[in-house]
């Protein structure tokens, strides 16, 4: 797939030339590409290629459901760069999983009261985050909900409720519930993330 910029002779050119390439027109670009093949409807479908395109059909249905809600598409909108609409952005949050970015753990030292804060990173935002508190043997010590510290659900703050002697050999399980209801559970060793 080629872009063409500031062409003056494809610009805005759109359709197919010859057997070989289609331009298109997407945001301010024009995009050349190879011509669509047919495809072969008697091939048979790996386990992992039907994971994909049921993947890839729920991501649709959701992007066509959350631009049917006003206040959600402005917010995908909002996100969106000059060759997206809300309908892409909504479609990539479907598909891309929140990460934590960064958890600071180094107040946290077992005691009751003592602070977890992390940085998530998603497409649109996470609306709730469970972390468990795990020993070695992954023997769970206490779980609670997280509590988002700004508007935009970037920043996440967990204060302990349980007394814990051996904390620096703790193992947090992180889930996080994103925009489009999709669950992702993160693994983390206690300081992993604040080693320099």
């Amino acid at each position: 797939m080629a872009k063409s910029k500031d062409n003056v002779v494809m610009q805005g050119a759109s359709g197919k030339v010859g057997r070989n390439l289609v331009f298109r027109q997407k945001g301010d670009q024009t995009i050349i590409a190879k011509r669509p093949r047919a495809a072969a409807v008697d091939r048979p479908v790996s386990e992992k290629q039907l994971r994909v395109q049921n993947r890839f059909l729920d991501a649709s249905l959701y992007a066509k459901k959350a631009i049917k809600d006003e206040e959600l598409k402005a917010a995908y909108a909002a996100k969106a760069n000059i060759n997206q609409s809300a309908y892409n952005v909504a479609f990539k949050d479907y598909f891309t999983a929140p990460q934590v970015r960064r958890l600071n753990d180094i107040n946290y030292k077992g005691a009751v009261g003592d602070e977890l804060n992390f940085l998530i990173k998603d497409i649109m935002k996470v609306t709730e985050i469970n972390i468990e508190i795990l020993d070695q043997s992954e023997v769970l010590i206490e779980s609670g909900l997280a509590v988002p510290l700004d508007a935009d659900n970037v920043e996440w703050s967990y204060t302990a409720t349980v007394a814990n002697a051996d904390y620096e050999n703790v193992i947090y399980r992180i889930t996080m519930l994103d925009t489009p209801k999709n669950i992702t559970t993160v693994i983390k060793a206690y300081g992993e993330d604040m080693e320099p």
